[in-house]
């Protein structure tokens, strides 16, 4: 297998396999801090390979079996913006509150994608509406 580049999940997987070999006490703890800072600057599958090979083989990771990163869902940050918007009117009603939650959810299961667009909008309007519902719940137990 050629090394190839690695990802957050990858680094993930290693770093908790890393814990558990600290947690059996098969890693002294300086040695664990200094693995876990090499495992979070790896760009390479070998970098990962390096940090776990002196290790029990229960503990190894092999890059062809980790899971590849899950892709960003493309129509989530549509969906965020819309329930963005409609949480928005509804914040009022209290209803908001619930669509701005889930407008947030949804814009995070973006990517990630950098600048603004639909899932950053989705996720203000969602935030503001989560205000504006907090404010009208206050509203309403102060007029009793």
């Amino acid at each position: 297998m050629r090394d190839e580049r690695i990802g957050t999940v990858h680094r993930t997987q290693v770093i908790d396999l890393l814990n558990q070999a600290l947690a059996e006490g098969t890693l002294p703890e300086p040695e664990y801090d200094n693995r876990v800072v090499a495992v979070s600057s790896a760009t390479y599958a070998s970098d990962l390979l390096g940090q776990v090979q002196d290790l029990p083989p229960r503990l190894q990771w092999d890059p062809r079996n980790a899971a590849p990163p899950t892709p960003p869902d493309k129509n989530a940050g549509r969906s965020a913006l819309v329930l963005g918007i409609l949480a928005i009117p509804f914040s009022f009603c209290l209803l908001g509150g619930l669509l701005g939650i889930a407008a947030i959810v949804l814009s995070a299961r973006t990517g990630g994608t950098h600048g603004v667009g639909p899932a950053l909008i989705g996720r203000v309007l969602g935030i503001v509406s989560i205000v504006l519902t907090i404010g009208a719940a206050a509203a309403l137990l102060s007029l009793r």
